[in-house]
């Protein structure tokens, strides 16, 4: 997804500029007025040393009548800054805010629309990268970059126009050692691009390790793997600090260099302008007035330089966010989706062969039916590829061959959001989200009502419980559903599948985390669960699956046997063998 860095090459790509100007055109009205008052703001800057010069000029010559509307004109140059100062910096700060807003939003539609193939390859810290700091980086390239250029380089040209119209011979004098401020800003960029660009890869390595080490941090402590991920991600941080001290050595010889032609600037000003005033009659004010531009001149001049680092940031980080952007979803939505509102829930899997990697099928030819109402469950050894099957259903993932069809379409021809409406997906290991209960249970649509919400926990017998918490469907869920057990999570998620009324519902090993008491109240619920529906049940515990209508026995991806639990004991194939298996395990 991130495009090989180059470490040579302009400072702008100018495709991704282009790209950058394009999304922000709903703010082109605000850039404009951001342009504008930069404009103002440095013409003001620029009239002060001249009006300087002349009232000094008048001063000296003792024409007081002349001086105190300079000093006047001064005084207003500086307040006139002062006023548009402040407004073009809240006009450019806001027209960067709502650019990252936009585009966080864009990512984030843009990242929910990928298959979970896609999140098989891209770590969660990454994409937190591109969503957080790259957008970040994009509203400072407006903000401080390319508004901050613009003046910058306005402002060059106004400073070399005063200077010319000064006097040209020293203007001419006081510009002679921009060309070697410009060839060294050309040795700086190459140095610090490479540089710049490998800081950028070990942040997104960094934030990744760290993402991941968060996420599964009672694994890490469980197995005491503290010691060993700490000198992992040390070394990641040392890699970094490498990188910051080279640039920090590149920026320690640059800096001290623009300084130095500066002030060398500013000597060549007060030696030639010296000897034009004694022996030409140059006046004091001019060479006052020259010395003070010379001064500024350097300013933008090492500001531009400065922003080269935020314009690297920028062409880096927008190749990752428009090559997200530019991703386009392998599981898509047709142009003209067939109505979901209508199902029955009438599955059939067509020989189905799916792989999570080329060459090594998780499912291969499987063919089955589950008709209206009909309860299937779905056996078989680890690795057998039960999850797989509930993968392709949900349209996590895209189909290597067959077809998987809901009352006699390819899913393919729903759109995504209806037809996984119809569907409710309660896993082994519920996930909820931070916020009320009552927000989880419906999954922030606003569109349903609360009282659906309370009669969905009541059918599931939830209501038991949430009637003993505070504030009951308003009580705060913490991250995660810290604050919850096992069993009260499996029993929400019940709930929510119950408020969207599925006409397929799958259960995915909806009670191997359960003790047996728990589960007893959940196979309750279950049942009120079911009632009328179409299911396909994924279990390992194969005692909870005896009263299914069929029962599919998966091996190697491949639909080994089906039929009822009498059925396939009378067959005495690999079902019997697990239900045996199972037996002697539990046996003391």
């Amino acid at each position: 997804m991130e495009a090989p860095a180059a470490a040579e090459g302009p400072i702008l790509d100018w495709d991704l500029t282009r790209r950058l100007l394009g999304r922000a055109r709903p703010q082109w009205g605000d850039l404009g007025l951001s342009a504008l008052l930069l404009l103002l703001v440095s013409l003001g800057e620029q009239l002060k040393p001249t009006l300087i010069g002349l009232a000094l000029d008048a001063w000296t010559a003792g024409d007081r009548a002349a001086a105190v509307p300079l000093v006047a004109a001064i005084v207003g140059c500086v307040l006139w800054v002062f006023a548009l100062q402040i407004l073009e910096t809240i006009q450019t700060q806001r027209l960067g805010l709502d650019l990252a807003l936009d585009l966080r939003r864009a990512l984030f539609e843009r990242i929910h629309a990928q298959s979970f193939r896609f999140f098989d390859r891209n770590p969660v810290g990454a994409l937190m990268t591109r969503v957080i700091y790259d957008v970040e980086t994009l509203n400072d390239f407006f903000t401080a970059g390319v508004t901050a250029v613009f003046q910058d380089v306005f402002t060059v040209g106004l400073i070399a126009f005063f200077l010319l119209r000064l006097d040209w011979r020293l203007g001419l004098a006081a510009l002679c050692l921009v060309p070697l401020l410009l060839k060294s800003t050309a040795l700086f960029r190459r140095e610090a691009r490479a540089n710049y660009r490998e800081l950028r890869r070990n942040n997104a390595a960094m934030n990744a390790f760290l993402a991941e080490n968060l996420a599964g941090v009672a694994t890490v402590q469980s197995f005491n793997r503290q010691a060993r991920n700490a000198e992992k991600f040390d070394g990641i941080n040392r890699d970094s600090l490498g990188i910051l001290l080279r640039q920090v050595r590149i920026n320690a010889f640059f800096m001290p260099l623009v300084e130095m032609l500066a002030a060398a600037s500013v000597g060549v000003v007060l030696w030639y302008g010296g000897l034009r005033h004694f022996h030409a009659g140059l006046s004091l004010g001019v060479v006052v007035a020259a010395t003070l531009y010379v001064q500024r001149l350097y300013e933008p001049l090492r500001d531009l330089t400065d922003k080269f680092g935020t314009f690297q940031g920028a062409m880096a980080s927008s190749e990752r966010v428009f090559a997200l952007l530019d991703l386009k979803p392998d599981v898509a939505d047709p142009e003209r989706p067939a109505d979901a509102g209508a199902l029955k829930g009438d599955l059939e899997f067509r020989g189905v062969t799916f792989s999570y990697a080329p060459g090594r099928p998780a499912l291969e030819d499987v063919s089955f039916r589950v008709r209206p109402g009909e309860r299937v469950a779905v056996v078989g050894p680890t690795g057998a590829g039960k999850t797989s099957l509930v993968n392709v259903l949900l349209r996590l993932y895209p189909l290597d061959r067959g077809e998987v069809l809901l009352d006699g379409r390819p899913i393919g021809e729903y759109a995504r959001s209806g037809y996984l409406r119809r569907l409710a997906l309660v896993p082994q290991d519920p996930f909820l989200f931070s916020g009320s209960v009552l927000e989880n249970l419906r999954m922030s649509d606003p569109s349903v009502p609360r009282a659906r919400v309370e009669w969905a926990c009541a059918r599931v017998r939830a209501d038991a419980f949430l009637s003993r918490l505070p504030g009951g469907l308003d009580h705060s869920i913490a991250e995660g559903g810290a604050n919850f057990s096992t069993g009260q999570k499996q029993l929400l998620s019940f709930a929510r599948a119950l408020v969207f009324d599925p006409v397929l519902l799958i259960l995915d090993e909806a009670t191997a985390s359960v003790d047996t008491a728990t589960e007893a109240e959940i196979q309750a619920a279950l049942e009120e669960l079911l009632k009328g529906r179409s299911s396909i049940t994924i279990a390992h515990r194969l005692s909870t699956v005896r009263g299914s209508d069929r029962i599919l026995v998966m091996r190697d991806g491949r639909l080994a046997e089906q039929g009822t639990h009498a059925e396939l004991m009378a067959l005495g194939g690999l079902y019997k063998g697990l239900i045996e298996l199972q037996f002697r395990e539990r046996r003391p």
